[in-house]
């Protein structure tokens, strides 16, 4: 006797698995709507809900939302529930069939049984998808008239959202694997353009591979520069072969067989893919794809569009390390330059660039911008290795020449950066950050967001330090004082816009506790002024 019959030797006849309505796949587990829906249904009186769901060939679908004890009736017996079901199908689908009517709804009724009920219509389009009944409203229809409009838009937001989703999903799991090729490479273009050194890069496209492709683990080798050996950069989940953590010899297993040849691998339980641009970059193994399916060749194309883009990225990324440490090293040496021309009297860079930075992500700025906003910090005054150190020890007011080579210290800082290549973005920070939001400072008199914004980030940190530290020619204020004196020139001297974030960032007590520690020690030794 086979499994597919029964005792009594006839063919069992299988059961076809019931399909799921979108309201049922997208709306009822939804926390918006159970939220929604439970506060409404407290202010009606905690009546029994139901979903009445029109489907094909005229059947509905009946779906109680509420606990039978809510109505006193209906939980009595189960006889009285019958009834009540039969009675909301009936209801609604002469509903469903009288156009006038069902154009009317909400609707206030009186049940069968004596019990309150409201209906309201469930439409996508202007199609009637089916019904919400709210049976044994214990609330009267004064109490609860001013409340059915909100809840109606509540309810058609809810029900068109689901629907929106059904669509969604229908296109995800219908749409053509080059499609979603197409996709990948998108995310993948974003992630090249976040993402600029290998520490946070090889992550993120580890990560977005293994998800597209739902596997449960991924490991990432890059070469040596001198092609002999694979060296572990990246893995997340665990596996005997594919997780190293020592270098692993070109032509040596899975990874270096691929390094060596630059071929792709297909398995059931694994793939792996080369990056390659004239020669193999690197090698990314995926493995256990969810629900112990297969890879299929579909997962190899779209793997291998990911990693055409991939190795884009990582060649970008490991330019960028090797020209920062040349850039590091030119900073480094300009900084040695300033300290020996000013000793000690350099200012507080640091705690300015702590402040900079963090106005530059409470402002979202990407990765590459911040990066620019940590250089220019420490190159801001090298402009004044070309100005004549007496001038800033002179205590009394400065001649009108002298203020004049002050002004040209951003230039002449410019000017000096300028044989550096790699601090070309740095270079409007480091020119324009005395100019004002409304077009009165120097060295271009720019207006506005003619003004880098990184320039008008670093003009507002700048001058609150200069504020709070010690200066012979004027008072030192408070860390109040100067927030206020920053706050009041928003819009003429400052950037409103980032005279909102620095003042959120001033609320972090980290750095609040910093700048406290500044003032305090803060000596007799005055300070060079750094702004304009």
């Amino acid at each position: 006797m086979t499994s597919a019959q029964n005792v009594t030797g006839k063919k069992s006849v299988k059961v076809p698995k019931r399909v799921l309505t979108p309201l049922e796949r997208f709306l009822l587990p939804n926390p918006q709507w159970q939220e929604g829906y439970e506060s409404f249904s407290e202010i009606f009186g905690k009546p029994v809900g139901w979903f009445v769901l029109c489907e094909e060939h005229g059947k509905q679908r009946l779906i109680r939302l509420d606990r039978k004890q809510n109505c006193p009736f209906f939980a009595k017996s189960v006889e009285h529930q019958r009834e009540c079901e039969a009675f909301v199908a009936k209801f609604t689908d002469q509903l469903s069939h009288n156009v006038v009517t069902s154009e009317k709804l909400p609707l206030f009724f009186r049940c069968s049984f004596g019990k309150n009920c409201i209906v309201f219509p469930l439409r996508y389009l202007g199609v009637l998808k089916g019904f919400l009944v709210l049976d044994c409203v214990k609330r009267s229809e004064r109490e609860i008239r001013p409340l059915i409009a909100p809840f109606g838009y509540f309810l058609a937001s809810q029900v068109e959202l689901a629907f929106k989703n059904f669509e969604l999903n229908n296109f995800y799991e219908t749409v053509h694997p080059r499609a979603l090729a197409l996709s990948t490479m998108h995310s993948v273009h974003r992630v090249i353009n976040s993402s600029l050194r290998l520490k946070e890069l090889l992550p993120r496209i580890g990560r977005l591979s293994a998800q597209i492709l739902k596997a449960s683990g991924c490991s990432i080798m890059l070469t040596d520069p001198e092609r002999q050996y694979l060296n572990p950069f990246f893995s997340f989940g665990s596996h005997p072969k594919f997780v190293h953590k020592q270098r692993v010899r070109f032509g040596r297993g899975l990874e270096g067989h691929i390094a060596d040849t630059g071929e792709f691998c297909l398995q059931n339980r694994y793939i792996a893919v080369p990056f390659i641009e004239d020669d193999v970059v690197g090698v990314m193994t995926l493995w256990g794809k969810a629900d112990r399916q297969s890879f299929t060749r579909t997962d190899l194309e779209i793997l291998k569009s990911l990693s055409e883009q991939a190795v884009v990225a990582i060649k970008n990324a490991q330019l960028f390390e090797r020209t920062e440490e040349l850039t590091l090293g030119s900073i480094k040496a300009i900084n040695e330059l300033m300290k020996r021309h000013f000793g000690d009297k350099q200012g507080d860079i640091d705690l300015i660039g702590e402040m900079v930075l963090a106005v530059g992500k409470q402002m979202e700025l990407p990765g590459s911008e911040l990066v620019h906003l940590e250089r220019a910090i420490l190159l801001l005054d090298t402009g004044q290795l070309a100005f004549p150190e007496k001038a800033w020890q002179k205590k009394g007011k400065l001649t009108q020449k002298e203020l004049e080579e002050i002004r040209s210290i951003p230039i002449r800082g410019a000017n000096l950066l300028r044989s550096i290549s790699s601090l070309k973005p740095v270079l409007p920070i480091v020119m324009h950050r005395h100019e004002r939001y409304d077009g009165k400072g120097y060295p271009q008199g720019l207006k506005g967001e003619e003004i880098p914004l990184g320039a008008r980030i670093v003009a507002v940190a700048d001058s609150f330090m200069a504020m709070v530290s010690k200066r012979h020619y004027r008072q030192q204020l408070t860390i109040k004082g100067a927030l206020e004196e920053i706050l009041k020139n928003k819009g003429t001297q400052f950037d409103p816009g980032v005279v909102e974030a620095f003042l959120k960032v001033m609320k972090d007590k980290a750095i609040f506790e910093k700048v406290e520690i500044c003032i305090k020690n803060d000596l007799n030794t005055e300070k060079p002024s750094t702004e304009g």
